[in-house]
């Protein structure tokens, strides 16, 4: 069975190894892999993005732990959510939903079954007594219904939405990685058929135009492009550059591409 684990906790400290720690205590068997302990401190969006860019690439039975948990301690439920190919299992703020928003949901549980959590439970580190364990008694081939109480939702953070103009899309920011490349909403499908194979697409942002490439070498160092990034959303970027930093562009950033009219 394998787990990844997606943290805002860093590396420099102890708790990312405490989890681990806990999960090999309860499912030694268990591989466990680090998608990303670098999401900014409490940002739900990175790490909704995060864990929706990788977890289609793991193999079917996955089980995603997620723990961006500006709320921990409060009110806010813990959950695990079933979908065909995985099992996602994190605080009830959101940072789950973008990566099941195109999936078929099975069952959501409200995690609620003491025996199977580290008991007192912490009000500051839910990811060592709640969601670790958990997701280390469901790789050990506990029952999914034996995690808690059935429920029929879950926060679901909005995926902003774009709109069509006169030869134009119009989307946001959505995620800016460590190059500084700004990801949009605009994924390929959106864009008229066969327009990126070669027809004059100009992309704006920030002030900021930039010409629709195929690679970041197809411009000049230090100019600006947009590409299709490999999570097939359009990017915009500087050669050997921080586009985001030069441009003060952050999450929310509007996106326009526009087009030429075919002749």
């Amino acid at each position: 069975m394998l787990i990844t684990l997606t943290t805002d906790f860093g590396t420099s400290d102890w708790f990312v190894g405490t989890m681990k720690g806990v999960i090999s205590g309860i499912a030694p068997a268990t591989r466990i892999i680090d998608i990303t302990h670098k999401v900014p401190p409490g940002g739900l969006l990175d790490g909704a993005f995060a864990l929706s860019a990788s977890s289609p690439y793991f193999p079917p039975g996955t089980i995603h732990v997620a723990v961006v948990d500006p709320g921990v301690g409060s009110s806010r439920r813990a959950i695990t959510l079933r979908t065909q190919r995985a099992i996602f299992i994190g605080p009830d703020n959101g940072v789950l939903s973008w990566a099941v928003r195109e999936e078929q949901i099975e069952e959501i549980r409200v995690i609620n079954n003491d025996s199977w959590l580290l008991n007192p439970i912490s009000h500051t580190f839910h990811g060592r007594d709640i969601f670790a364990p958990v997701a280390a008694h469901l790789a050990a081939g506990e029952r999914f219904e034996d995690a808690g109480d059935p429920t029929d939702d879950f926060v679901r953070l909005p995926w902003p939405e774009l709109s069509t103009g006169d030869h134009e899309l119009r989307g946001e920011v959505v995620y800016i990685d460590r190059f500084g490349n700004a990801i949009s909403n605009l994924p390929s499908g959106a864009f008229p058929a066969g327009l990126l194979e070669g027809d004059t697409v100009t992309v704006s942002c920030g002030g900021r135009s930039a010409p629709l490439r195929h690679c970041y070498t197809d411009a000049a160092p230090g100019k600006p492009l947009a590409i299709m990034g490999s999570s097939d959303l359009l990017e915009l970027a500087i050669n050997g550059d921080d586009f985001a930093e030069q441009n003060g562009i952050e999450v929310g950033s509007p996106v326009i591409a526009r087009w030429k009219e075919r002749s």
